[in-house]
């Protein structure tokens, strides 16, 4: 996604608006990276509103970095195993700079989720839901560095996530209607059931028509919800890089890991439920993701403001606590205005 954070040095032009800059202004645009949360800032009094749809599709049962069978799961005693999970986010945001070194920002998804199963006694079935996920607030000040200027600046990220997702999220029993609702696995839910702290780090650079950053960012949970567990910490760290082909298009690179720690406690209401997906320690995470990007940005006409992004990718790495789901391949659209 291509922001209006450039070089105006030798524009009059608005800060949002690219029309009329020279090629050499065109090459300072910030190329902000898809997904990446909290990772670029705005001049101040812009706003920004955001749209973002991902799309997760997990297969492949993992123990370790090794692939299993059904037939290995059941062996363990699982009388279920989950063989695919689709999982789709929509997430809106909206970004205000009240200064020049401050941006504030917040985000709330809505998904949808479907795992299929398998039995034991080769039976298959459908468990479906859907709803808000957990509200997330965030504060990013710049350190150094000057956002109009360009070239080397760092970012502190200071978040809060609110337990606005819930993790009471059931389907009947086996997929079929005429039987009771019952309680879906850790995976299937929307929320964490706690607050939050997510803190992080943000590195932005750029010379010419190339722009590169990297960042930390964690999702820290505390105490316990009323379920009585918590979900691990969770550990994002993201490198990427881009060039500007033209003053409206710019593809990138990312590397993406992923560290999530096992569940503290356990849902009583999972105690007996036969997948692996119930047992809270098996739900630790190392993977590697490689994204490939396009951005685009509209300069001008009845959209100008308008940015477009696409990214999509695979894992290059991943060492579960199994039997788990692995994740095979991630696809985001994105699309946000500012002004």
């Amino acid at each position: 996604m291509i922001t209006t954070d450039f070089l105006m040095q030798h524009s009059s032009e608005p800060a949002h608006d690219l029309t009329g800059l020279s090629l050499e202004q065109l090459s300072q645009l910030d190329i902000v990276q898809p997904n990446v949360l909290g990772g670029h800032t705005h001049p101040a009094g812009e706003i920004m509103f955001g749209y973002t749809y991902m799309h997760t599709h997990m297969s492949g049962l993992y123990q370790g970095t090794r692939e299993i069978s059904p037939a290995e799961v059941f062996a363990e005693g699982f009388s279920a195993v989950h063989t695919e999970m689709e999982m789709d986010m929509h997430m809106f945001d909206v970004m205000y700079a009240p200064t020049e070194r401050l941006t504030l920002m917040a985000m709330l998804p809505f998904k949808t989720e479907s795992m299929l199963h398998l039995t034991n006694d080769n039976t298959r079935f459908t468990q479906s839901a859907d709803g808000i996920g957990d509200l997330e607030v965030m504060a990013l000040y710049t350190v150094f560095g000057d956002i109009r200027k360009g070239g080397h600046r760092l970012v502190v990220n200071a978040g809060i996530s609110f337990p606005t997702g819930s993790i009471n999220v059931r389907d009947h029993a086996n997929g079929d209607p005429s039987r009771p609702l019952v309680l879906l696995e850790y995976p299937m839910q929307f929320g964490s059931g706690t607050f939050d702290l997510m803190p992080g780090l943000t590195y932005l650079g750029d010379t010419g028509r190339w722009s590169w950053g990297a960042q930390t960012i964690e999702t820290v949970r505390f105490g316990r919800n009323y379920h009585g567990y918590r979900f691990g910490n969770q550990y994002f760290v993201s490198a990427w890089g881009a060039y500007g082909v033209t003053d409206w298009f710019a593809p990138s690179l990312r590397l993406q890991g992923n560290w999530l720690e096992d569940i503290q406690g356990s849902d009583p209401g999972l105690a007996t439920n036969p997948t692996p997906e119930g047992r809270p320690n098996l739900r630790g995470v190392h993977r590697l993701d490689l994204l490939f990007g396009i951005n685009v940005y509209v300069p001008k006409g009845p959209l100008k403001g308008s940015r477009l992004m696409v990214e999509g990718g695979i894992p290059v790495y991943q060492d579960l606590d199994g039997p788990q789901l692995g994740t095979a391949w991630i696809l985001s659209v994105g699309c946000s205005y500012a002004f």
